[in-house]
């Protein structure tokens, strides 16, 4: 009897063993829980050139979910960590402020991200080295 439970008790010990848990995945940036003075968004370069002239740029997340950010750094971050997965294509991705705040812009999904909910003007672009 003994000697069966010993044999028992041996062979599940590499079952054990093997039974590691995953390395867990490196997690994308997220805001933080207060609020935000200015809310930024990534989008393509080229709307710089309509800002400048003057031209009303504004963004529709009916057109396309756009997520948002309280610092440009955070929203640098995304960008580099989206294009190192292959999430989004190759190119010129900018970063841009909105007009409004996060309460008033954002919809916050279960996974704490913040998308676009309403349509929101492109007020400026960030011109510093993040």
């Amino acid at each position: 009897m003994y000697v069966r439970l010993l044999l028992v008790a041996l062979l599940a010990l590499p079952l054990l063993a093997c039974n590691k848990s995953a390395p867990v995945a490196e997690a994308e940036p997220t805001l933080p829980a207060e609020p935000c003075p200015f809310v930024y968004v990534v989008a393509p370069g080229n709307y710089i050139v309509d800002i400048a002239s003057g031209s009303e740029v504004v963004l529709d997340p009916g057109v396309r979910e756009f997520e948002l950010f309280c610092s440009p750094g955070a929203a640098r971050a995304a960008v580099d960590y989206a294009l190192a997965r292959g999430a989004i294509p190759e190119g010129d991705w900018r970063i841009y402020r909105l007009d409004g705040n996060l309460d008033d812009l954002a919809f916050k999904s279960p996974q704490n991200r913040y998308t676009l909910k309403r349509m929101a003007e492109v007020v400026d672009w960030v011109t510093e080295d993040i």
